[in-house]
């Protein structure tokens, strides 16, 4: 059985608590546009899917220009796919330098300034990435592998750090739930290694999405079983035990087992349609609109799997820590009386 520590209570530090003494004031602003800026990177993934399922990668052989135009003229559904997807990248940057500034004008907290940091840098790192693949492909063909491996895998994390500062400036951040020992270990463990497995799985998508190599394709396969049961597991188990206490871990639960209904059924068809990455696929824009929701659904179950593991965390407190907590209250009061 858990239960939740009233409102001012305390269960131990919170992160970044030798940091800031106190908790910072919410503010729903600053927490709207931390959620919309994740949502906005979640829709860029999107993006960068249908891009990859189009093969519409090498539309442009120039970078950051397009043949040498902010906006080139006449351009088709190909070249409409990747200019689209730079200019929505730009926007990502913009409005990480927006949420970096922000934060270090209004949030006390030192490690959550340096982790807006840490975001733009990954932001950076990603269009330098994505530049890359292009400049070093291959003319009216696919882009430089290695680069786009890097460029499709890196922006998971970093759509998953956005949705962790999102949290980290929500309500729900100062929740605090006491359970068994044993629980709130089991909740750690397993959503650490949900989250570990999503990524090895989304590691090898990627690797196959850029190089067409069968043997990807077939490890992704087997491997998403063991994937989907570590992230249901690890949703159930947090949900079971301290659902009861926590809207957030009640949602987050039910997201997960929707979802993964979801996946299953984009992968398959995603299996049924498979093709090489080739220009020729823009001809078919359903099946590419498809085959990029997989990697949506996919994204959006990283996120959930970083979001269970940070509340494993930041909301969770094993009994022994708030009893030792308690104790140390009363003895601190009478030192100071």
């Amino acid at each position: 059985m858990t239960t939740t520590l009233e409102s001012g209570a305390s269960a131990g530090p919170d992160v970044g608590a030798a940091d800031h003494p106190t908790a910072p004031a919410f503010r729903p602003g600053l927490y709207r546009f931390a959620v919309f800026f994740a949502g906005f990177v979640l829709l860029h993934i999107k993006g960068g899917a249908l891009v990859t399922s189009s093969g519409a990668g090498m539309a442009f052989t120039d970078w950051p220009l397009a043949r040498g135009s902010l906006w080139p003229p006449d351009m088709d559904l190909e070249d409409y796919f990747e200019h689209l997807h730079r200019v929505s990248g730009s926007l990502v940057g913009l409005f990480g330098i927006v949420l970096l500034v922000w934060l270090h004008r209004v949030d006390p907290r030192r490690w959550i300034r340096r982790l807006s940091i840490v975001l733009l840098g990954m932001i950076i790192v990603q269009g330098i990435l994505g530049g890359l693949g292009v400049t070093m492909g291959e003319a009216e063909g696919v882009t430089w592998w290695p680069a786009a491996v890097g460029h499709g895998t890196l922006a998971q994390p970093t759509l998953c750090v956005a949705a962790f500062i999102a949290l980290a400036l929500s309500r729900g951040w100062g929740e605090r739930i006491v359970g068994k020992d044993a629980d709130v270990r089991g909740a750690r463990r397993l959503s650490g290694i949900a989250l570990g497995a999503v990524f090895l799985q989304v590691l090898v998508g990627a690797i196959y999405r850029h190089t067409s190599e069968q043997g990807a394709l077939w490890l992704h396969v087997s491997m998403a079983v063991l994937v989907s049961a570590a992230v249901v597991l690890a949703a159930s188990w947090t949900g079971g035990r301290f659902g009861d206490r926590s809207r957030g871990f009640r949602l987050l639960g039910r997201w997960v087992y929707g979802l993964l209904t979801l996946q299953f059924l984009l992968g398959f068809y995603a299996l049924a349609v498979v093709r090489p990455k080739d220009p020729s696929n823009i001809e078919y824009l359903t099946r590419s609109l498809l085959v990029s929701g997989h990697v949506l659904i996919g994204a959006t179950l990283f996120l959930l799997a970083t979001l269970i593991l940070a509340k494993s965390w930041q909301n969770l407190v094993p009994a022994s820590e708030a009893q030792r907590g308690a104790k140390a209250a009363p003895d601190a009061g009478a030192a100071t009386a």
